[in-house]
């Protein structure tokens, strides 16, 4: 019967099960069609397209498209740090890069470390310069105004007091900067880039430059705490003969990557998963794939809370590095529990199987007397046992099916002592 009834009914079954399967994939599809068309878009500024940060956050976009996550990424060259941090004040970026030194905007919170800028303050061949203490009456080449690279030059000027006297600045280009060192028309230049910058190294090897030290580095970082005591290192240049010959003292600032406190936490997690978990597929485009790190949790500047969570998930709690002793306790205790349970049943079924043995004792007594003073004791017996179970059954020392189960008991018993009772009354 069951089989004519599957038979008769297959074909409309297996049709509505077609229509269903129909209906979901089309409703799964649709979903993720206009979850993609809504993504939201992240825009990052970063500097020149020349630069390591347009380079690597270009390669984390790159990552980021091409493996639908849950936004896209953006990438857009700018002039630099000044330019970024006004993007980010007027929320027309999310992510930007900008060096530790400038006044970042209030909403602004910590994504990574990218890498170091140092000092660099290169000198004409000629010039036998041991340090920038010793600079007199010469030429320099600094960077544009509205950059961060001439903050840092002033706060220099302004530490060792170099009027124009000393130092008389020409703010120029680099490619300006670098043609009227090669024609002689300045004594230096001074960059604020990474140690070993690519456009710097090639300068130096080509003008046999050198560079010299930045002294008191570490009374400038007490006084401006972004900076920080650093080293140009022996043969960053060249290595045979080297260049320069030994470490030289400067002073480094951080190059960060920042986001508005308004970027969702989810983006964040995910471009700081990028750039610290796939650094191998990052340094096929920037080194910085090697030099970004976690930053500081002593940063002047407040993380993230897209980062908060990545290195929170990075770092194991005390239940994740403990998961396996956890489970074995648990495990213990739920076997402790559950043998509880069963030694706790088992005594309310052995209490219960004794109130029925007294219960049907007294069923016995009962129908086999014909006394009326012993029928009574018989009863005064049974309303003790009930009320003693009953009591028992409060206190949860019976379950509720086993009371259940006595009830009908107790009520065949009531029911033979008043017909017992009646009988008795009845014969005499």
């Amino acid at each position: 019967m069951i089989d004519r009834f599957i038979s008769r009914n297959a074909k409309p079954l297996m049709g509505l099960i077609l229509i269903l399967i129909m209906v979901y994939f089309s409703g799964y599809s649709y979903y993720h069609s206009s979850k993609g068309a809504d993504k939201q878009l992240i825009t990052v500024a970063t500097g020149e397209p020349s630069s390591e940060s347009y380079q690597i956050l270009t390669a984390v976009a790159q990552i980021v498209n091409n493996e639908n996550m849950d936004f896209k990424m953006k990438v857009i060259s700018t002039q630099g740090g000044v330019e970024n941090a006004l993007l980010l004040e007027e929320n027309l970026v999310q992510i930007a890069t900008m060096p530790a030194n400038l006044k970042i905007p209030g909403n602004t919170r910590l994504v990574a470390k990218l890498d170091e800028y140092v000092f660099h303050f290169i000198f004409q061949p000629n010039l036998h310069i041991d340090n920038i203490e010793s600079v007199n009456g010469i030429k320099v080449a600094v960077p544009t105004k509205n950059s961060a690279q001439y903050i840092s030059y002033i706060k220099i000027k302004d530490h060792f007091g170099l009027d124009e006297s000393k130092v008389l600045p020409i703010v120029t280009s680099w490619n300006s900067a670098s043609w009227l060192f090669r024609n002689g028309d300045i004594d230096a230049v001074f960059r604020v880039r990474s140690a070993n910058n690519k456009e710097i190294k090639i300068f130096i090897n080509e003008t046999n430059a050198h560079s010299e030290a930045i002294t008191q580095a570490e009374a400038i970082s007490l006084d401006i705490p972004m900076y920080q005591k650093s080293v140009i290192p022996r043969g960053i240049y060249r290595g045979i003969p080297s260049n320069p010959e030994e470490n030289i003292e400067t002073l480094g600032v951080d190059r960060l990557l920042v986001a508005t406190e308004e970027t969702p936490a989810f983006v964040v997690n995910v471009i700081a998963s990028i750039l610290f978990t796939r650094r191998r597929e990052l340094l096929d485009n920037s080194y910085l794939a090697a030099a970004s790190s976690v930053p500081s949790e002593n940063s002047l500047m407040p993380w993230h809370q897209g980062l908060v969570d990545f290195v929170n998930k990075e770092e194991p709690n005390f239940f994740q590095q403990n998961a396996e002793f956890l489970a074995l306790l648990l495990s213990i205790i739920i076997l402790i529990g559950t043998s509880s349970i069963q030694i706790l049943n088992r005594n309310k079924q052995q209490r219960l199987n004794a109130y029925n043995e007294q219960l049907l004792a007294i069923k016995v007594n009962v129908e086999q007397t014909h006394d009326m003073d012993d029928l009574m004791k018989l009863r005064e017996e049974h309303y003790a046992l009930v009320n003693q179970i009953v009591g028992d059954a409060v206190q949860g020392k019976i379950s509720s099916d086993g009371f259940e189960f006595f009830t009908f008991g107790w009520d065949s018993v009531t029911s033979l002592v008043l017909e017992k009772e009646k009988s008795i009354q009845n014969a005499s």
